[in-house]
């Protein structure tokens, strides 16, 4: 028995010397590998340093609207050949200040339907700071709220491009516990389709990231891209449109910051390094302008199964003096039909191409008819 303890402890002395040892390698090996391995990546929005080593690409410090459009993407646009993507990628925006979805009515201590930001605050709306401290997310703001004890609440909102200011006194609810009465959020979140890449720039969505609920344009402070893997396809049935839907490591895989939210699209920078390893040897080809489109034979230009593919459609119908809905179309892709019932939600951004040029990018489905969808004109998208 004793012989068999003596044993037992030698082997539990052993074993955890090699645990030491493998330790000691592991660590040894993250020194080596240094910023060329993703296992050393930070959490956060800095670990783009040590995944492509271009400190330019974190969210700290990125703000919308910083670079114009036109400065990107000026009239030599059309003089060099660019990348046809079609890649699903994450899309995360951050709202200048938090914005209010709605305002609601809840019951107070003493049972009695109130809202407190009746006639102070409206759909829309995007609140910038409370009890004159800065507010840029959500949880800033229910803590001021839940702390005011009663006491009225000096806001600081701008609507409609202009700064206002107005108080609101918070009411207790049934539960004890203060409210304003408003729905509010401070991001936004989901998948979209980058149109194309011009060196290190992008375009994509082909219409602007809107809030689901109001439908309004997001007035956003920051926003980055993410890779995505398409993990699903929901596919489109009438009057109820599918949707593509995918995994989204925020926290590791930044490959680009969004420079601006447009009516037309957001646009913004990718990685160079990322660019370098995905788009190096892609295909390229020039951006016609809207008045070059016509009826007759094109195609969608898709990275959503991890490969590109072209599928066909016939544009049915080109309206060359409308701002976004320019061309209609029908898709003639059995392909594609078998693969998402026709235009999916997250396709939109993705290039259409006819002639051997972008022509445009898709961005709405038809509900009562999903084998049906509109398209913008790459020159408006560039506007």
């Amino acid at each position: 028995m004793f012989r068999n303890k003596k044993l037992l402890s030698f082997i539990i002395v052993v074993d955890l010397i090699l645990l030491v040892g493998v330790l000691l390698l592991c660590i040894l090996a993250d020194g080596k590998d240094g910023k060329s391995s993703s296992a050393g990546m930070k959490n956060g929005t800095d670990h783009m340093s040590d995944l492509y080593g271009d400190t330019s690409l974190t969210m700290e410090g990125a703000a919308l609207a910083s670079v114009s459009k036109e400065s990107i993407f000026d009239d030599d646009i059309y003089d060099r050949a660019v990348v046809p993507s079609g890649e699903p990628v994450g899309i995360y925006m951050k709202t200048d200040g938090v914005m209010v979805v709605d305002i609601c009515y809840f019951r107070n201590e003493d049972g009695v339907s109130c809202c407190p930001s009746e006639g102070v605050l409206q759909t829309g709306d995007y609140i910038t700071s409370a009890d004159g401290k800065s507010i840029s997310k959500r949880s800033e703001l229910l803590s001021i709220v839940s702390g005011c004890n009663g006491n009225p609440i000096d806001i600081t909102f701008v609507r409609n491009g202009v700064t206002e200011h107005k108080t609101v006194t918070p009411e207790r609810n049934e539960n004890g516990n203060y409210l304003l009465g408003a729905w509010i959020k401070d991001d936004v979140s989901g998948i979209g389709t980058v149109t194309f890449v011009d060196g290190n720039n992008f375009m994509a969505l082909g219409h602007s990231v809107s809030d689901i609920d109001t439908g309004l344009m997001m007035k956003c402070s920051t926003g980055g891209v993410y890779t995505t893997n398409i993990t699903n396809i929901s596919r489109s049935k009438v009057a109820e449109p599918g949707k593509l839907q995918g995994s989204i490591a925020y926290k590791k895989d930044l490959i680009g910051i969004i420079d601006g939210n447009s009516s037309s699209g957001i646009y913004g920078h990718l990685s160079s390094v990322y660019c370098t390893q995905r788009y190096l040897n892609a295909e390229k080809m020039y951006i016609a302008r809207g008045d070059s489109v016509h009826e007759g034979t094109a195609y969608i230009y898709s990275r959503m199964t991890g490969e590109l593919r072209k599928y066909e459609i016939e544009i049915e119908h080109v309206e060359k003096n409308a701002p976004d809905k320019n061309m209609e179309f029908r898709v003639a892709s059995q392909e594609l039909l078998d693969l998402t019932g026709g235009i999916v939600q997250g396709q939109s951004g993705s290039p259409i191409v006819q002639d051997g040029k972008i022509v445009g990018a898709v961005t709405h489905v038809f509900v009562d008819d999903p084998t049906h969808g509109y398209g913008i004109f790459i020159e408006n998208m560039l506007r």
